[in-house]
């Protein structure tokens, strides 16, 4: 297990050097928001439709923690290759293999630590946590010491965590079950449930609202006076700080069938909270909700997906995860940046907070199906 919570710190410490400074970078290179938008959208695209054959491949073929080394590793060239771009095509080749890689990485790592947890998968939020760790002590760093005016450095701190994730993979435990249920049969039947469907279409609401902030946060933020690209990572280290209490103490909760329309409800206050922001007190006030908007519902998402998951297709199911998430963020990036370009920052954190409240419609028709199913299934009286 020490080799998977190396593996979640090293390559979300990699992701926690760039993510926050993305458009930021891509501004810095001369690029338009509606420009970049293109770009940043890759990511989302290959989340929407890799991940499931990803997952498939290593279930039925290549295992889990050698899917995981290879990837990872050509992640790392991607951002070496995006640190030192200096025309727009070896840009956009940068990003296309970082999305491609970068796909995979999350829904295998993932499913494969619910394999090895086993009778202890409630626990996977606190060996999870280690890579909000790595995320937050390199979105602080570069925060407090500050990175140079073309953002190059981001690129090649996220490549040495990348290449160090992919060598502590190398000592992952690769358990592919030996049973193997019918892969695309059966994942078909759990998508026409009603639950599962509700709670897929949710997640794309929902994480439609955080693609609004993964991407776009920075841009907007930089327009209030008194906000630097240092203070910008300084609010992620924040959020990713609380992220890191909340996933330690969540455990405790899953289960509770309020959790996900709770925190779609907080989202929503926290996408107008950003709207509304003035200065930087109060782009840096808002920050601990995200404990509650990305921690808490990541940790109950991926829990109520892989409890329904046969151990022979936890990555598949796991892919089709990530896909719904992938659906949502693409829409936002898409969107996002023409909105951002000629409404500005305000509007998109509102339109982010309508895409929340949706979310928790979907998740409250989810409990609404998942009562219906019991009376169902419950013999009468």
């Amino acid at each position: 297990m020490s080799a998977l919570r190396l593996y979640y710190f090293a390559s979300y410490g990699g992701l926690g050097a760039v993510l926050p400074l993305l458009a930021l970078a891509m501004e810095a290179r001369g690029f338009r928001p509606s420009q970049y938008a293109w770009l940043l959208a890759l990511l989302p695209l290959s989340r929407l439709f890799a991940p499931p054959l990803w997952g498939a491949l290593a279930d039925r073929r290549l295992g889990t923690s050698r899917l995981i080394q290879v990837n990872t590793a050509l992640a790392a060239c991607a951002m070496l290759l995006l640190a030192f771009a200096r025309s727009f095509g070896l840009t956009v080749l940068g990003f296309v293999i970082w999305a491609l890689m970068s796909s995979s990485l999350v829904p295998l790592s993932d499913a494969g630590a619910y394999r090895m947890l086993g009778p202890n998968r409630e626990q996977f939020a606190r060996v999870r946590v280690f890579g909000s760790l790595g995320f937050l002590l390199t979105a602080l760093a570069l925060g407090v010491f500050g990175v140079d005016r073309e953002l190059r450095i981001p690129f090649v701190v996220a490549a040495c965590g990348y290449l160090a994730a992919s060598f502590a993979s190398r000592r992952l435990i690769d358990g592919v079950p030996t049973a193997r249920a019918p892969l695309w049969p059966a994942l078909r039947e759990l998508a026409r449930r009603p639950d599962m469907a509700w709670l897929w279409l949710g997640a794309g609401f929902h994480y439609a609202g955080h693609g609004v902030f993964d991407h776009y946060f920075g841009p907007h933020a930089r327009t209030i006076p008194g906000v630097s690209a240092s203070l910008v990572s300084g609010a992620w280290a924040i959020g990713v700080g609380c992220e890191v209490v909340a996933l330690w103490f969540v455990p405790r909760v899953l289960g509770r069938r309020w959790l996900l329309p709770a925190t779609a409800g907080v989202a929503a206050v926290r996408w107008l909270a950003i709207a509304s922001a003035a200065t930087p007190f109060a782009v840096l006030a808002q920050q601990p909700l995200h404990a509650i908007t990305f921690a808490v519902w990541y940790a109950v998402f991926v829990h109520e997906n892989q409890r329904h998951a046969d151990p022979s297709m936890r990555a598949t199911v796991q892919g089709m995860a990530s896909a719904s998430m992938g659906f949502g963020t693409i829409s936002a990036t898409l969107l996002g940046g023409p909105v951002l370009e000629h409404f500005g920052g305000r509007v998109l954190f509102r339109c982010a907070a309508g895409a929340a409240v949706l979310a928790g419609v979907c998740y409250l028709l989810r409990l609404r199906s998942a009562d219906n199913t019991l009376a169902v299934a419950s013999p009468e009286p």
